[in-house]
């Protein structure tokens, strides 16, 4: 048996490997808390726009004609981020985790001229208090008619 006449690569080798695994362990784990902490981002934002939409429009909320979805057993109204965005209540565009949905009065953007995304999941709700719900849509959520984050993002 021939006997390595520098460890030092030995050891290069191993935390290099320990990097790597460490690295992917790290970036694994942010995601798993950036994506929950995103939605409850936006859900907050999302909030703050209708409160002022609601209080600029002697209470009317921002909803998609005759839009409306089941979340949590109650139905809710589809909020028209088109709306929140040409009031400048929302930046552009809309938020992206807004999915599109083919058909009218079913997405956050049916309502007038701003984009949703195909690759997105959720589909933002007011109810007749004003608190703003979502719902995720897809076979990658978890729950398809709960409010919440759904374990997909966007």
């Amino acid at each position: 048996m021939k006997r390595l006449k520098s460890w030092r690569y030995v050891v290069v080798v191993i935390v290099l490997i320990g990097l790597v695994f460490g690295g992917w362990y790290y970036s694994s784990q942010s995601i798993r808390v950036a994506y929950p902490q995103a939605w409850t981002d936006w859900q907050g934002k999302i909030q703050e726009a209708v409160k002022e939409y609601s209080t600029a429009n002697n209470g009317s909320l921002p909803t998609v004609g005759n839009g409306a979805v089941i979340i949590d057993n109650e139905q809710q109204h589809i909020i028209d981020m088109c709306s929140l965005v040409g009031s400048k209540l929302l930046p552009y565009p809309p938020p992206e985790n807004c999915i599109s949905i083919p058909g009218a009065d079913n997405d956050n953007c049916d309502g007038g001229n701003c984009p949703c995304y195909n690759n997105a999941h959720y589909v933002w709700a007011v109810d007749v208090n004003g608190s703003v719900h979502s719902v995720c849509t897809g076979d990658k959520c978890r729950a398809n008619n709960a409010d919440g984050y759904q374990g997909i993002w966007p």
